[in-house]
């Protein structure tokens, strides 16, 4: 007999997220937005200091700019 399936805790936590942000209203929606969008910038920055040490803030600013605008999905 075969054992049980495992709950697809992938699809259960973006169900999750999404009655979570269905439930917030349109300007916490965007809060949110603006906060990942922060956070995404912040990881991305010290993604490149630690890789590149020897940058200046402005190289590592155009780097994550540059990321950002050429980031490809899919």
């Amino acid at each position: 007999m075969p054992a049980p399936a495992e709950p697809d805790h992938e699809q259960l936590a973006h169900e999750r997220q999404v009655t979570i942000y269905r439930a917030m209203a349109p300007h916490e929606r965007f809060l949110q937005a603006l906060r990942m969008n922060r956070s995404t910038r912040e990881l991305l920055a010290a993604g490149f200091k630690s890789r590149r040490p020897e940058w200046t803030d402005l190289e590592v600013s155009r780097a994550v700019a540059d990321r950002i605008l050429h980031a490809r999905t899919g």
